[in-house]
């Protein structure tokens, strides 16, 4: 099937439904929260275009990307984004979910309470340095908190915060971890900044968005 640009491929709903099924692919919803609240499909992670930042996009090895939105230019648009910032291999869904209900595919209904109003929380695709320290480094190699504290002369109270996701980590942390573990000196400091401005772009990117203008276009 041709291409709608180089590089953003187009994909029927039912071949991106055996993909999601197999496991081959990363489905990211790039509606908007409103719209992902009434109706969305399960295990699509949420990543709205208003708040799309495609420069801090993080890569997903492994497996190929689909986007998808309502009707399938939103995702075009993602697509799109993604290939300026050095991204290949971008897929997004011909039709969107219309046409993914049209062919009779399940989605996943947002049942709420009269009066209920809140949204749900967005799938955050950048871990806390926490989470990525336990489950990629500790965990895997067998190493306690306490054991990792003496070894890198960080406080294991700090540290275990670090993991439970109360504390953030510093830059001194990152130097620590990163002699410790062999790793670029920046790269767990790095970690915490994507984080946070991942979760900052869900909870106030659109209203900046809307009340800022950029001064180029200020006059």
């Amino acid at each position: 099937m041709p291409a709608d640009d180089p590089g953003v491929t187009p994909a029927s709903p039912q071949d991106i439904h055996a993909w999601f099924a197999a496991g081959d692919i990363v489905l990211v919803d790039v509606r908007e929260p409103s719209e992902y609240e009434v109706e969305h499909i399960a295990g699509a992670l949420l990543l709205p275009l208003s708040s799309f930042e495609a420069d801090l996009f993080p890569s997903l090895p492994g497996k190929r990307l689909v986007l998808h939105c309502a009707v399938g230019k939103r995702s075009e648009a993602a697509g799109k984004m993604l290939l300026k910032e050095g991204y290949d291999a971008v897929v997004h869904m011909t039709g969107g979910m219309e046409a993914w209900k049209a062919a009779g595919l399940p989605t996943e209904v947002q049942l709420k309470a009269p009066g209920e109003e809140k949204a749900p929380e967005p799938v955050l695709l950048c871990p806390a340095p926490g989470k990525v320290l336990r489950e990629e480094y500790l965990e895997p190699l067998g190493i306690a908190p306490a054991q990792l504290a003496a070894a890198t002369g960080m406080l294991e109270g700090r540290l275990k915060g670090l993991i439970a996701g109360d504390e953030k980590m510093t830059v001194e942390m990152s130097m620590r971890l990163a002699r410790y573990f062999s790793t670029a000196a920046d790269f767990w400091i790095r970690l915490q900044v994507e984080h946070d401005m991942e979760r900052a772009r869900h909870a106030i990117g659109e209203d900046i968005r809307r009340s800022i203008t950029p001064r180029t276009q200020a006059g």
